[in-house]
């Protein structure tokens, strides 16, 4: 009977124990819930918009999306033939064909190597050439992005995270492939003071090394 009743007692006292944990998180689940801004409760469309309108605000300041460095501060770019083989040559192949840079090979004697080819910018190239001084490179920026559909949404207690994919419009023909759909993650956070969202990364330059 003693057994029974210590049996008894230890089956109240757990289930008494696993009812308060239910209850504990249940309160902490509510009380994350209440932390979140409710401005982080947008729908698919309306966070595909609120990220559309952050790149269209980028394109109408004048600035393009898609941008490729290239290794040297400014043209004209000059690849030796021991150097053929290399991403940088290929990338500058790939730019030639897109009609953004021009190509002349002179000839260079020398131990190992018999041509060097050189780049300058098109006119066209020189409507879309950047400079960064600060890391000693230059490069292309063109394109608009297009944000086609939201993937997931994950919510935090101070910020949100949404997946989305897009596809950078108005790129020349052949420097890349036409409409390829592309996937990033853009984190946003929430001013109560100002009732702002703020987005924290995952929007602006799409840099292409």
């Amino acid at each position: 009977m003693e057994q029974i009743k210590s049996l008894t007692s230890t089956i109240v006292a757990t289930i008494i124990t696993l009812t308060l944990t239910a209850c504990d998180t249940t309160s902490q689940n509510q009380a994350q819930q209440k932390q979140q801004p409710e401005a982080f409760n947008l729908t698919e469309l309306q966070w595909q918009n609120e990220i559309q309108q952050r790149f269209d605000t980028i394109n109408g300041n004048g600035e393009p999306i898609n941008c490729i460095l290239l290794l040297k501060t400014n043209p004209p770019y000059y690849v030796f033939d021991r150097y053929k083989n290399s991403n940088e040559f290929k990338l500058l192949q790939r730019l030639t064909e897109a009609g953004l840079l021009t190509e002349q090979i002179d000839i260079y004697k020398n131990s190992q190597d018999e041509n060097v080819y050189i780049y300058n910018l098109t006119e066209e190239g020189k409507k879309h050439h950047r400079i960064w001084p600060n890391i000693s490179q230059s490069g292309f920026c063109l394109g608009k992005v297009i944000v086609k559909s939201i993937t997931k949404i994950t919510p935090h207690n101070s910020y949100v995270e949404i997946k989305y994919q897009y596809i950078i419009d108005k790129l020349p023909p052949k420097l890349e492939p036409q409409n390829q759909l592309k996937t990033n993650i853009a984190s946003f956070s929430y001013d109560e003071q100002t009732k702002q969202l703020y987005s924290e990364s995952g929007i602006g330059l799409i840099v292409n090394m």
